[in-house]
């Protein structure tokens, strides 16, 4: 297995199960402890991992992403402002991607009477759109994610090659310094990434409570895209470091924040 695939691996095991040990990992990838030793070496200076005794351990807890139907009503007000924010990056006769989310929902909302394309692999987003006589709807297939309102699979990433679009808007189930964008599963991973690859623009929307949290995949670098969009309550001090790693922080006014409050 190549060294950036392991690593890869490496990276989603950890996330997944919390702690490793070298012992298992040298069974498991059929290397030498020296070459173990130098992997979970490089996830510490990446901030993702803390070595240990025999091993190495998660430096964060990981965030369990709550279902769809629940996120839709957390953090409304937030998750609107950022939307209004990200509209603004879309002009009229545009194409657009939208990745599966309740954030992502809020932006197709607001295409709903504008002349555009939207590309999206989400169920309801696509049922949101179906009905606009002014967007032109393509919906990716793919295999139906259980439990998610969105399809993945090769199909679907193989769908997506097909496509070219002015802008994407990726969700996440986290955003952190250390560990990136980050999503619930694999497969959602290759759907971002592959979405990733499509536009010429490409920005994750998210609302604040995401930040410094992980999901169990990391799909991305924070300076890998070409903004992060959230709600403006963030601190100074949580959205510096982010920008000291290269990327562009969007903050969003929301109506509170917006009368001062």
């Amino acid at each position: 297995m190549l060294g950036e695939m392991r690593q890869r691996k490496l990276k989603e095991i950890l996330l997944r199960e919390g702690s490793v040990r070298i012992s298992d990992l040298k069974s498991r990838f059929g290397v030498s402890e020296e070459t173990v030793r130098r992997d979970l070496r490089k996830l510490e200076s990446e901030g993702l991992a803390r070595r240990t005794h025999g091993g190495a351990m998660l430096a964060e807890p990981v965030h369990v992403v709550p279902p769809a139907q629940q996120r839709m009503h957390q953090n409304v007000p937030e998750k609107a402002a950022v939307a209004e924010r990200a509209v603004d990056f879309i002009r009229d006769g545009s194409t657009v991607m939208l990745d599966s989310g309740t954030t992502t929902l809020e932006i197709a909302r607001r295409l709903a009477a504008r002349p555009v394309t939207v590309v999206t692999n989400d169920l309801i987003i696509a049922a949101e759109l179906s009905t606009s006589v002014h967007v032109q709807l393509v919906m990716l297939g793919g295999t139906h994610q259980r439990g998610t309102p969105c399809v993945v699979g090769p199909e679907c990433v193989e769908m997506i090659g097909r496509y070219h679009v002015d802008v994407v808007f990726l969700g996440a189930g986290g955003v952190s310094v250390s560990q990136g964008l980050t999503t619930a599963s694999s497969a959602e991973r290759q759907i971002k990434r592959a979405m990733m690859q499509a536009g010429d623009a490409v920005y994750c929307v998210v609302d604040a409570s995401k930040l410094g949290r992980a999901a169990l995949v990391s799909y991305a670098r924070v300076d890998e895209v070409d903004g992060i969009v959230m709600n403006a309550s963030v601190p100074d001090e949580a959205v510096d470091p982010f920008r000291r790693q290269g990327a562009q922080v969007i903050l969003a006014e929301t109506a509170e924040t917006e009368r001062g409050g």
